[in-house]
C-alpha cells in the first residue's frame, strides 16, 4: 500500500505543467489567454524566443461561444493595430504584463532577454 502511494505521488510530481492546458478554461481566462497569445504572435516580439505552446494548448482545449471566440479575435486585431508603430521595449513591458498570471502557473516561459 505504501509502495502505490508513493508511486502515485511520483506520478503527481511527474505530470508535466502543461497537464493544465487539458483543463477548461473560463471564457474570461480564455480572453486574458488569447490576448496574451496576440501579443506572442507579434512580429516585433518574435527574436525573443518565449515559449507559448502550454497556453496555445490551454486555450485550444474546449468549445467555445462563437460569441466569446469573436470577441477573442477583436481583441487580437486590437492589439496587432495598436502595435503598429509602437517601440520593441514597450511592446514587451505590455506582453509581460498581459502575461504575467501565465507565467506564475507555467503556461508561458518568457527568456532572461525578454523579462528585462
Amino acid at each position: 500500500m505504501k509502495r502505490m502511494f508513493l508511486i502515485a505521488a511520483a506520478l503527481i510530481i511527474a505530470t508535466p505543467l502543461s497537464a493544465h492546458a487539458q483543463e477548461r478554461m473560463s471564457d474570461a481566462r480564455y480572453l486574458a489567454a488569447n490576448r496574451c497569445l496576440a501579443y506572442a504572435e507579434l512580429d516585433q516580439l518574435q527574436a525573443d524566443g518565449a515559449n507559448f505552446s502550454a497556453l496555445r494548448d490551454a486555450a485550444d482545449a474546449g468549445g467555445r461561444l462563437g460569441s466569446v471566440r469573436a470577441e477573442a479575435r477583436t481583441q487580437a486585431r486590437d492589439i496587432r493595430a495598436r502595435a503598429n508603430g509602437a517601440n520593441v521595449d514597450e511592446l514587451r513591458e505590455r506582453r509581460d504584463e498581459t502575461c504575467a498570471s501565465f507565467v506564475q502557473h507555467g503556461l508561458v516561459q518568457l527568456n532572461d532577454a525578454s523579462a528585462s
